[in-house]
């Protein structure tokens, strides 16, 4: 009889053992996915930062290329004569500058889209880990409550 209990209690402190392993995997692998989901919203974080920085590197080549074009049309108009602060030459001079500003504002506003994108994308890596983190408490509860219960004999008895 003395070696049954002895055996029984030996079983029951393994199966506790493992549940007790098996629960401090589970919270592990919760811990380990937060952070990887902090880590990729951080680097989302980043890029969404790249890219409107990007988009104003860009704007500005735009409106750079628009005063070129500006002073090589009014080049042109001078050349043959014409004055060129009047009229269908000031016309001229304003479309151009208004589609060129255009462009660069289209620009910045396209990298700030995709930034917003980048930032929520990176909010749902952030909260896909703090989920998994949560599964992980909950797996590790259960794993731990199923080892002790299975240490339990019918009748409640230990």
């Amino acid at each position: 009889m003395c070696v049954t209990i002895a055996a029984m209690s030996f079983a029951q402190g393994l199966s506790m053992a493992g549940s007790a392993i098996s629960a401090l995997g589970a919270l592990s692998q919760g811990r380990q996915a937060a952070a990887t989901g902090k880590y990729q919203q951080e680097q989302a974080a980043a890029d969404a930062d790249a890219e409107r920085a990007y988009a104003q590197i860009e704007a500005g080549k735009i409106r750079e290329a628009r005063s070129r074009t500006q002073s090589a049309a009014r080049a042109s108009v001078a050349a043959s004569g014409v004055e060129v602060d009047v009229g269908t030459a000031e016309l001229i001079n304003q479309d151009i500058f208004a589609s060129g500003e255009e462009d660069a504002l289209t620009t910045v506003m396209n990298g700030a889209t995709r930034a917003r994108k980048l930032n929520a994308q990176g909010e749902g890596y952030a909260i896909s880990g703090r989920n998994a983190r949560t599964a992980s408490a909950l797996s590790a509860g259960s794993a731990f409550a199923k080892g002790w219960r299975s240490t339990v004999r019918p009748g409640g008895e230990y």
